[in-house]
């Protein structure tokens, strides 16, 4: 009895974690159809070799041994059958596991992309509702100035996401924008002379090494947002007083953009996911700055939409180094 007990114990929760787990589900289903189907084939296969067996036999050879015969066959076939079931049941889990695969991956990057945008909303909503709140129940003037302040910084942050958020569907979507000959030379002088302000609130130097007649077949206003994003994410994760350098060269047949900092750099665990949509990583990168963790996902979007390449390079306490690398110009490029 306490046996029977266990058992069922065992099968409800063997069962509750089949309906949890629906790509599992979905790979025992296939590996079924497949073995049905298997057995299907087998069985007129079986049939078939049967009957052409039986219509061979010679005239002379007496029933006994005609019966004798098509028992051997028979066992024969159904041992056949049996090896066949069992490779084919394995092979159609693994294959089935291989069709699956991708499909699970995006579910589960679409889960996470889901409530990691739900949790980066959802903090500048609380902010703005309990200063309303305040607001309402008769707060002091200066607290409702406060407020005013606070949600102005909190909606400002909600409509960046928004935008980020809208730019990687797009992405997601394959809506790649026109692309016109962009003269990346002064493009990067020009973001880098704006950005000299933002720079100086931080108390970083902010340089550029700029080689001139460098363009590339794009779009300038995503190479802009490249531009910003990375010259960003060097003073933001700078050290005080460091240096953020932009340099811009040609390689060839390519165009490289480089942005160097002398900042707190990036850990060896931290580096091979800071192109993931909303990573942050450990807090001595976080605590300068309250940004989605959207930044780095928008210029990998970017790079490869120009279908450019990007690399890092860094080393904690010793910097980190961007380096992009885009296709050179080309007026046989239709655009």
């Amino acid at each position: 009895m306490i046996r029977m007990k266990s058992m069922s114990k065992q099968f409800v929760a063997w069962a509750t974690y089949l309906r949890n787990s629906p790509f599992l589900l979905a790979r025992l289903k296939l590996t079924a159809i497949y073995i049905l189907a298997i057995l299907a084939v087998l069985a007129v296969f079986n049939v078939l070799v049967l009957g052409l067996f039986v219509q061979d036999l010679p005239l002379e050879l007496e029933t006994l041994a005609t019966e004798r015969a098509e028992e051997i066959l028979e066992n024969t076939l159904l041992v056949a059958d049996a090896i066949i079931l069992i490779l084919v049941a394995g092979m159609s889990y693994v294959l089935a596991g291989f069709v699956l695969k991708p499909i699970e991956i995006s579910y589960k990057q679409q889960k996470k992309f889901v409530a990691d945008a739900a949790h980066e909303l959802r903090t500048p909503l609380a902010v703005m509702k309990t200063g309303s709140e305040t607001t309402l129940a008769g707060g002091k003037a200066e607290e409702q100035i406060s407020f005013i302040k606070d949600s102005l910084e909190e909606i400002n942050h909600l409509s960046s996401t928004v935008d980020d958020l809208l730019m990687l569907a797009k992405s997601d979507n394959r809506q790649v924008p026109e692309f016109e000959r962009v003269d990346l030379s002064k493009l990067v002088k020009q973001q880098t002379e704006y950005m000299q302000t933002y720079a100086k609130q931080k108390n970083i130097s902010l340089k550029a090494d700029i080689e001139d007649n460098c363009a590339i077949n794009g779009s300038k206003s995503h190479i802009k947002r490249l531009l910003v994003n990375l010259i960003q994410n060097a003073v933001d994760y700078n050290n005080p007083n460091g240096e953020v350098r932009v340099l811009l060269k040609t390689q060839g047949d390519q165009v490289e953009i480089k942005v160097v900092d002398t900042g707190i750099g990036i850990s060896k665990r931290d580096l091979p996911h800071i192109f993931d949509r909303f990573y942050k990583a450990d807090k001595a990168r976080t605590k300068t700055t309250n940004g989605a963790g959207l930044g780095l996902s928008i210029v990998k979007e970017i790079v490869d939409m120009h279908g450019g390449r990007i690399s890092v390079a860094s080393k904690p306490g010793a910097g980190t180094t961007v380096c992009a690398l885009f296709p050179l110009y080309s007026s046989d490029v239709h655009i």
